[in-house]
C-alpha cells in the first residue's frame, strides 16, 4: 500500500524537439565569429496555454564559437525570439516560429565592428629566452548609425581592444576560452579606448576604418598557443567583435 501510494503517473510528453541554426554576419554572409556562450538567442513559448500570453520567462540557447546554437529539450510549439546580449546592432523579434520535430531557423545580424587587416609575427628575445608576439590590426565601423524602431541609434563609443590567448582551439571572452594568470591577464594585453569614432577615424583613413592598434604579448618556447584578436563598444553588453583564430606553435 504504501509503495502504490507515491506512485504518480507523468503524462506528459518528454521535450523532444530539435532547435538549430547559425546566426550569420550581414556583411559577409558568413556565420558571426564568437566565443563559447558569449550571448544567446533568447525565446518564449507562446503556445504554452499555463499562463495568458504564452511562457512567463524566456529560456537562452548558447551561441557556440562557429556562430551556430542548438538545444535538443524543447517542446513543440510555436515561439518568438531574437539574439540579444551580442555585439551587434539591435535586433527585431522573430515572432511566431512553429517549432517541430527538428527545426531550423538561422539570423542574420549586423556587428558594430570588423577586425581587418589583422597579421601577427614573434621574435627570440635572448635576454628572457621567450618569444615575443606582436599582433597588428585595424577595427573597421561600417555603421555610424542606423534606424531601430523609428530611431536613429548611434554607434556606441569604442570601449575596449584586447588579445585573446588560449591552449585550445576554444578561444575569446567566453567561458574558459582565455589564459588567465600571470603574464597572460586582461589587462596586460587589453589597449583601453574609450574613444568617439570621429577621433578614431580620423586617426585611420578618414573613412571607416582606424589607425592600426598594436598588442605585445609574452609567449614560452615550445608551446602551441591559439590566438585573436577582439573589439567592443560601450554599449550595455561589452560584448567583442572578433578576429580569426590563428594557431601559433612557438619553437622550442
Amino acid at each position: 500500500m504504501t509503495l502504490s501510494a507515491c506512485f504518480k503517473l507523468d503524462n506528459w510528453d518528454e521535450p523532444d524537439c530539435k532547435f538549430h541554426g547559425t546566426v550569420y554576419d550581414s556583411y559577409t554572409g558568413e556565420p558571426v565569429l564568437a566565443s563559447q556562450n558569449d550571448w544567446q538567442i533568447q525565446i518564449w513559448e507562446r503556445s504554452w496555454t499555463g499562463h495568458e500570453g504564452g511562457a512567463v520567462r524566456n529560456r537562452d540557447l548558447r551561441i557556440k564559437q562557429d556562430g551556430t546554437y542548438q538545444n535538443t529539450k524543447l517542446f513543440a510549439g510555436t515561439y518568438d525570439m531574437f539574439p540579444y546580449n551580442g555585439p551587434f546592432w539591435p535586433q527585431d523579434t522573430l515572432r511566431g516560429v512553429a517549432l517541430g520535430k527538428s527545426t531550423q531557423q538561422d539570423f542574420t545580424v549586423t556587428p558594430y565592428l570588423q577586425i581587418v587587416e589583422f597579421d601577427y609575427n614573434y621574435a627570440f628575445v635572448a635576454a628572457t629566452r621567450r618569444y615575443i608576439m606582436l599582433m597588428r590590426f585595424k577595427i573597421k565601423a561600417p555603421l555610424l548609425e542606423k534606424e531601430y524602431n523609428g530611431e536613429m541609434r548611434q554607434l556606441p563609443n569604442l570601449r575596449d581592444v584586447r588579445a585573446f590567448v588560449s591552449l585550445s582551439t576554444f578561444c575569446g571572452a567566453g567561458d574558459n576560452s582565455f589564459i588567465n594568470f600571470d603574464g597572460y591577464d586582461e589587462n596586460s594585453l587589453r589597449v583601453g579606448n574609450s574613444k568617439a569614432w570621429d577621433v578614431l577615424l580620423a586617426e585611420g583613413n578618414g573613412v571607416d576604418t582606424t589607425g592600426e592598434f598594436q598588442i605585445f604579448c609574452d609567449m614560452k618556447p615550445g608551446y602551441t598557443y591559439y590566438v585573436r584578436v577582439g573589439a567592443c563598444v560601450q554599449d550595455a553588453y561589452n560584448k567583442y567583435n572578433y578576429s580569426e583564430i590563428v594557431r601559433v606553435d612557438i619553437p622550442q
